[in-house]
């Protein structure tokens, strides 16, 4: 009877079992909220009722004299306002603003040095040969200046930044990488580098910037309190600054934090999503603001501002048209990746150009400026591919909404202002166009490895402009009335064109969706919405499975730690263990390992940090102790001084006649001399080290 009465209770306690694991993670008895008052009153009341002073001791000092309640007034307000500045929309407020005075600033300068270029070869049209110096010395200049000024101040400034931000918020540690050197390195020789009028892009070096600027604000804030020294506290408010980084270089906040997003984030926490569409719309405004303050424009319009007409944007008959667009861009951005890894791994294979290289570092940067600029000298080859435009000229004409090439004899297009580069004389636009493609493409892959602050967004997205604008002349051209058959003609726009081949190449390239998004901030117009996303799509899934992003192709070659991702085809790699790669001769401490051992551990292996193992036998881990540590303790133990107190208690001990277990708590015993077996309590003394000290 015993027997069925335990096997009944067993059964009702494996129903009861099964019951539980229903229950969704159990239930809550009670809100947190009032459970966590009311537990806090009874600790008060275990603790004993001592009553609280009624003002904090530092205010006692206040409250005497005549001023008493000036001064505790001005106090509480100082309180306060710490209290506030810890706020997330404090910083964030502050991160734009400083962000869009920086960007300001620097597309200020930017803008006058390319206008000091233009002006000396303006100046000089007399002699073509003064012309050709001038044009030639003046980025050559700037450039290497750039260069230096990197190379001295802050090496770390080199480069895009995007690649480097992806593995800081992955949680990887890079020195000096967010430091006030770094950051003025970056911000001159970046307004340098783009004031040559190089192809050079500012996009991913303003992510960079940003990133900085949050770190460095958070070091300042920290004196007001405590919590900007969190380390989740710091990776959130990085990557809000990613996004504000974006949105002020295009004016574009939402493209700018969902661009942020697919770039720098494996994972992206959703807490993060207001701040860095807060921080980043404020940025873009004051960015636009300040345009307008200085008179550049009249009110807040977008970047590149585009006519395209609203009531028929595109015929559906075109969206081959543009399809092809998108898969033609997939395959150049993942061209454009492949040539920009392929120039970096020559110059390092070159052993002889290597070692010259390292020696001359200022040469590489001039020689290529050299090359870039004898090109595009504007009476010279230039004349064939808009030589003498700067990048944003040259975006503004290429999304313009008339179309250029002839459509018949009556409608001769007049050029007028800056479209006049874009027409040669013995050549029509498609020789130009094509040019302009070619030359462009290979130079910016050529230059964004030149070791400057720079970016490759820009270049990519006005070369993706061109190839789009070629398409449409070319459609223009071939149905000269437009492919609409009812009695209304509507022509086609080559400029919505331009525009969906500048949002698929950038978006080949950098393998991110979002860049469809920038393009409507950009251009203001929304109408050619769907073309653009059915062409960034494509152009994604051709270069995707071709080509990492050019972020991660640049994390790889600058031999960055990262995940990779499991493209298409790899499946047999997820069967791969852990225990397949895992290093296994690896030397560990013990709990009662004698000196001897930690000394042959100590001298046989250069890792920082050592597993700490229960014994040989089990091999359990008990955690891991660092080799500094280690070093630490053992000279600590072995000191001359230990060593005299040490002999002193041996001689008292042999006087008193006493045994002494003090003191001693890492016992050496190497040889035993006099034949007894080393003491068994060895092990209580290094118990402690177990313990986990909070981090």
């Amino acid at each position: 009877g015993g027997s069925g009465g335990t096997m009944a209770s067993d059964s009702e306690a494996q129903r009861a079992l099964q019951y539980e694991q229903t229950l969704m993670y159990g239930r809550y008895t009670q809100d947190l909220g009032t459970f966590a008052k009311d537990e806090a009153a009874r600790i008060r009341l275990q603790e004993g009722d001592t009553p609280r002073p009624r003002r904090p001791s530092e205010l006692l000092e206040y409250t005497q004299g005549r001023c008493a309640p000036c001064r505790v007034c001005a106090l509480q307000c100082q309180r306060f306002l710490i209290s506030k500045v810890g706020e997330d929309w404090v910083f964030l407020i502050l991160l734009g603003l400083v962000m869009a005075l920086v960007s300001w600033a620097m597309d200020f300068a930017i803008a006058t040095c390319l206008q000091a270029q233009k002006w000396m070869y303006g100046g000089l049209d007399t002699n073509v040969l003064l012309q050709y110096m001038a044009w030639v010395t003046y980025p050559t200049v700037l450039i290497t200046f750039s260069a230096g000024f990197t190379q001295i101040l802050a090496p770390q400034a080199v480069g895009s930044g995007i690649p480097e931000m992806k593995t800081i918020l992955r949680g990887v540690v890079l020195k000096e990488y967010l430091t006030l050197k770094t950051f003025v390195a970056k911000v001159i020789g970046l307004t340098c580098a783009l004031g040559s009028g190089m192809p050079l892009g500012k996009e991913g070096p303003f992510v960079h910037i940003a990133s900085m600027c949050a770190a460095l604000l958070s070091r300042f804030l920290s004196l007001f309190g405590g919590f900007y020294e969190n380390e989740a506290r710091n990776i959130e408010m990085l990557a809000a600054a990613c996004a504000v980084g974006v949105g002020c270089c295009f004016a574009a906040p939402i493209g700018g934090v969902l661009f942020s997003i697919e770039v720098t984030s494996t994972f992206f926490a959703v807490r993060n999503y207001w701040r860095g569409f807060f921080a980043a719309t404020f940025s873009a405004f004051i960015f636009r603001v300040l345009a307008v303050w200085n008179k550049d424009e009249e009110t807040i319009t977008a970047l590149f501002k585009t006519r395209f007409r609203l009531d028929f944007p595109f015929d559906l008959q075109e969206l081959p048209a543009f399809a092809v667009i998108g898969i033609a861009s997939g395959f150049g951005g993942a061209l454009f990746v492949y040539l920009n890894r392929k120039i970096v791994q020559f110059m390092r294979r070159q052993k002889t150009i290597n070692r010259f290289l390292m020696k001359k570092r200022l040469l590489f940067p001039a020689l290529v400026t050299l090359i870039i600029s004898t090109l595009t000298f504007p009476p010279g080859f230039g004349q064939f591919m808009a030589g003498q435009l700067t990048q944003k000229d040259t975006l503004v004409t290429l999304f313009d909404n008339q179309t250029w090439a002839k459509q018949g004899l009556n409608d001769e297009f007049e050029y007028l202002g800056i479209l006049e580069a874009w027409r040669h004389p013995r050549s029509n636009v498609f020789v130009t166009l094509v040019v302009f493609i070619v030359m462009k493409f290979w130079m910016s892959a050529l230059a964004t490895t030149i070791p400057v602050p720079c970016g490759a967004f820009m270049p990519v997205f006005v070369i993706g402009a061109a190839f789009g604008r070629l398409v449409g002349e070319s459609m223009a051209a071939w149905f000269p009335d437009g492919i609409h058959t009812d009695s209304n003609t509507y022509r086609i726009v080559p400029g919505g064109y331009a525009v969906v081949g500048a949002a698929a190449l950038s978006g080949a390239v950098t393998h991110t969706v979002s860049t469809a998004v920038i393009v409507f901030e950009l251009t203001g117009q929304i109408s050619h919405i769907l073309p653009v996303m059915i062409a960034v799509i494509l152009a994604n899934a051709v270069a995707q499975s071709l080509q990492p992003s050019l972020y991660d192709s640049i994390i790889r070659i600058k031999k960055l730690p990262y995940l990779p991702e499991l493209g298409w085809g790899h499946h047999e790699k997820y069967n791969v263990r852990v225990e397949d790669i895992m290093v296994r001769d690896i030397h560990y401490v013990t709990l009662n390992c004698k000196y001897r051992d930690l000394q042959q551990v100590l001298h046989s292996t250069k890792m920082k940090n050592l597993p700490l193992v229960e014994s040989t036998e089990s091999m359990i881990l008990l955690g891991s102790i660092e080799r500094a540590q280690v070093g630490a303790l053992l000279s600590n133990q072995l000191s001359p001084h230990r060593r005299v107190l040490a002999l002193r208690q041996k001689v008292l001990s042999e006087d008193g006649h006493r045994p002494s277990d003090a003191g001693i708590s890492f016992q050496i015993s190497t040889e035993t001399s006099s034949g007894t077996p080393a003491r068994p309590a060895l092990r209580k003394p290094l118990k402690p080290a177990l313990k986990r000290v909070p981090s």
